[in-house]
């Protein structure tokens, strides 16, 4: 993350991981007053989505990362397929097709974090803490640039441990009061923010089963930060 340009800026934040051993966020970087054009990307990723005769994606459907990569989605009848693929393979495919509209939209950055776990450390307790280092570490680049940040991430409301964390940072605070907990279904960017967090957790633990998608956040955004272990 450069500092001596890095303008007052909203990050758009989603995490991935296991409840075992590592927790992962994924984000977006949108300059305030810029949101327009990277929603109009991803509006246009949408509409695509919505027009392809192999997937039954609808307005108003969640583009959640995790249910993409298993395959999940609405069977398409009366379809046929390309030889040698499945029911499954377009709805993963869609995962690639957010990192390609995300890498070209104006004016964003994006990143990835991860922490490894301990033994008998807690999920949620693993992602306070990797959020908590992030907040600082975001804190003090804006600091160094005399600007300032909010953060918008995946939540109900309930997330406590995230709002503690604002509150932790030092004076003077360039992260702007608490963060903003919004479900990603009611937020663009933050369902672009999933795809990121999802394909840097597969970067990082590469399961067998989702070998597909082990390079896909490199080779589809190369300029993305990290992941950076906090």
């Amino acid at each position: 993350m450069t500092t001596a340009s890095l303008k007052s800026s909203i990050y758009f934040v989603d995490d991935s991981g296991d409840a075992r051993r590592i927790a992962v966020l994924g984000w977006i970087r949108v300059d305030i007053g810029s949101c327009a054009g990277p929603l109009g990307h991803w509006q246009a990723l949408l509409s695509e989505l919505y027009a392809d005769p192999y997937l039954d994606i609808r307005p108003g459907d969640s583009l959640h990362a995790v249910s993409l990569a298993a395959g999940r989605g609405r069977p398409v009848y009366g379809v046929r397929r390309p030889p040698g693929t499945s029911a499954k393979q377009p709805y993963r495919e869609v995962i690639r097709r957010a990192l390609a509209a995300i890498s070209f939209m104006p004016g964003v950055a994006v990143g990835s974090a991860f922490r490894m776990g301990e033994p008998g450390v807690h999920y949620g307790q693993l992602k306070q803490d990797l959020y908590e280092a992030w907040t600082r570490r975001v804190n003090a680049a804006h600091a160094a640039a005399g600007s300032q940040a909010f953060i918008i991430f995946d939540g109900d409301g309930s997330e406590a441990g995230l709002r503690r964390a604002h509150r932790r940072l030092g004076e003077p605070r360039h992260v702007v009061g608490d963060p903003y907990l919004v479900p990603a279904r009611c937020s663009p960017l933050l369902q672009a923010a999933d795809q990121v967090a999802y394909s840097g957790f597969q970067q990082l633990v590469r399961q067998p089963h989702r070998r597909f998608m082990w390079e896909w956040l490199q080779e589809l955004i190369p300029k993305v930060e990290g992941p950076l272990q906090l």
